[in-house]
C-alpha cells in the first residue's frame, strides 16, 4: 500500500513503522554529505574550507523546501484524516508549484550575488574561485533538488515513509557512484573538483524528481490541475499560512550555522573546516532524531484531522522518552571518540582540534535539541506553526547570538560552542514545560 491510515491501531508500532524507513532514507542523504566532505577533503584544506562556507547557503534553500513541505504535509495529512480527497489533490499540486517558484527565485538571486553572499559570510578572496566552482552549478540545478523534497512531504503525509526513503537511498547511491568519477576524473573524464561534486548532486536528485512525480501523479493520483480550478489563490494562502512560519523556523537553523561560520571564520580557515566536519558528524549522529521529528508531522496531522488528540499526546510521550535514552548514548560516544571521528575526514591537526572541541562541548544538549525538533513537528502537524517559530527564534536571536559574543570574549572558539549548547538546553527545557498540558490529554 502506498497510503496508510494512522488514526487507528497502537501508536508505538505506527511510529516505529514510519521511523525505521526514514532513518535509512535520511541516513542515505546524510551519507551524501559525508561522502562529499570526505572526497573534497582529499583535495586539500582550502577546498574543504570552501565547502564549509557553502553549507549555510545550501541549508537556506533546503529550509525553504522543508518549510513548504511542512505546510503542505500538514494540510494534506489533515485532509486525509478528514476524508477530503479534493483538498488532498489541491494542496499536493499547488505545493509543487510553490516549491518551483521559490527555487527559481532563490537560484536567480543567488547565482548573480555569489561573491557578495560569501564575502558577507567571511570567506576570504582566495576561496571565492573554489566556492564558485560548487555554487555556480548548485544554484542552476537547485530546483531539481527542491521539487523532490516537497513531493516527498506529500508522500509522507499519506502515511508512507518507505517509498520516500527508497527514493532518498537511490539518490545517495547515484551520488556515491558519481562523486569520485566527476571530482577526480575517472574513465577518461576531466577532474572537476568541487564542480564535480555539485554536478553529481544535481544528477542524483534528477532521479528523485522523476520517481517522485510518477508516484504522486500516477500511483497516488495526488496531482490534479482540475481540482485546482478557481482555488489556486485559496490553496496558496492556506499553504503559505503554514509554510511561511515553518520556513522561518527552518531558516533559523542555517542562519545559526551561517552566524557560527562567520564567527569561526575570524579564527582561521582550519577552524571553519573543522566546524564543517563537526557539523557533518553531528547531522549523521542525529539522523534518528531527524527521522522521528519528520514522521511526527504526518502522524499528528492525520490524527488531529480525525480529532484523535489522545493519540497525539501518546506519540509525543513515546518520542521524547526514546530520544532521552538515544541522546545520552550518542553524547557519550561523541565525547569519547571526538578526535577519532574527526580524523576520518582529515589528517590536518588544526582541523581535527576544531572539530573535536565542538563534539566535546555541544552533544550534551542534544536531548533538548531533540525535544525542540519533535515539539516543532508536532505543532506543525496540528496546523499551529507559530510556537515552532517562536522556539527557533528564541534559540537563535534571543539566546545564541548574545551568548556567542559573550562566550567568544571569555573562551574564544569554545565559547561559541558552549553558547550553542546552552541555547539548546534553555529552549528545549521550555518546550518540555510548554507541552505538559498536551501530554496530559
Amino acid at each position: 500500500m502506498i497510503q496508510s491510515d494512522l488514526t487507528n491501531g497502537p501508536v508505538g508500532p505506527h511510529l516505529r513503522k514510519m521511523t525505521i524507513p526514514m532513518i535509512w532514507g535520511i541516513l542515505s542523504i546524510m551519507s551524501m554529505n559525508i561522502v562529499d566532505t570526505w572526497y573534497v577533503a582529499q583535495l586539500g584544506t582550502e577546498p574543504l574550507a570552501a565547502m564549509g562556507f557553502t553549507i549555510p547557503v545550501v541549508s537556506i534553500l533546503l529550509s525553504l523546501a522543508f518549510g513548504i513541505g511542512i505546510g503542505s504535509s500538514s494540510l494534506i495529512s489533515r485532509a486525509i484524516g478528514a476524508g477530503d480527497t479534493t483538498r488532498v489533490r489541491l494542496y499536493a499540486t499547488q505545493s509543487l508549484f510553490i516549491g518551483l517558484s521559490v527555487a527559481l527565485s532563490f537560484a536567480i538571486i543567488g547565482y548573480h550575488n555569489i561573491d557578495t553572499i560569501f564575502i558577507a559570510l567571511g570567506a576570504p578572496d582566495t576561496l571565492l574561485p573554489l566556492i564558485h566552482e560548487f555554487m555556480d552549478i548548485w544554484f542552476l540545478g537547485s530546483f531539481i533538488v527542491v521539487i523532490p523534497m516537497v513531493g516527498n512531504s506529500a508522500l509522507r503525509a499519506a502515511g508512507n515513509t518507505f517509498i520516500p526513503s527508497v527514493i532518498m537511498i537511490v539518490v545517495a547511491i547515484v551520488n556515491i557512484i558519481l562523486d569520485p568519477i566527476l571530482i577526480f576524473g575517472y574513465f577518461g573524464l576531466p577532474a572537476l573538483g568541487l564542480q564535480g561534486a555539485a554536478i553529481a548532486t544535481v544528477i542524483s536528485y534528477s532521479f528523485a524528481l522523476i520517481i517522485g512525480l510518477y508516484l504522486l501523479a500516477i500511483k497516488l493520483r495526488f496531482l490534479s490541475l482540475k481540482d485546482c480550478r478557481g482555488r489556486i489563490i485559496e490553496s496558496w494562502k492556506a499553504i503559505l499560512h503554514l509554510a511561511i512560519p515553518a520556513i522561518g523556523t527552518n531558516l533559523i537553523a542555517p542562519l545559526s550555522v551561517a552566524f557560527s561560520t562567520w564567527l569561526v571564520a575570524g579564527y582561521s580557515a582550519s577552524a571553519v573546516a573543522g566546524f564543517g566536519v563537526a557539523s557533518r558528524i553531528e547531522s549523521l549522529c542525529l539522523v534518528v532524531i531527524m527521522a522521528i521529528s519528520s514522521i511526527m508531522g504526518p502522524f499528528v496531522g492525520q490524527n488531529w484531522g480525525a480529532k484523535r488528540k489522545e493519540r497525539v499526546a501518546e506519540a509525543l510521550r513515546l518520542s521524547q522518552s526514546f530520544s532521552l535514552l538515544f541522546c545520552i548514548g550518542i553524547t557519550i560516544i561523541l565525547m569519547m571518540f571526538s578526535h577519532e571521528l574527526s580524523m576520518f575526514f582529515t589528517d590536518d591537526a588544526a582541523v581535527i582540534s576544531s572539530s573535536a572541541h565542538y563534539l566535546e562541548l555541544v552533544p550534551w544538549s542534544y536531548f533538548f535539541l531533540a525535544v525542540i525538533m519533535i515539539t516543532s513537528s508536532t505543532y506543525n502537524g496540528m496546523g499551529k506553526p507559530t510556537p515552532s517559530l517562536l522556539m527557533s527564534f528564541m534559540r537563535l536571536i534571543g539566546l545564541f547570538v548574545p551568548l556567542a559574543f559573550v562566550g567568544q570574549y571569555f573562551y574564544d572558539l569554545d565559547g561559541i560552542y558552549i553558547a550553542a549548547a546552552l541555547s539548546n538546553f534553555i529552549v528545549g527545557l521550555g518546550a518540555i514545560i510548554g507541552t505538559r498540558s498536551l501530554m496530559r490529554a
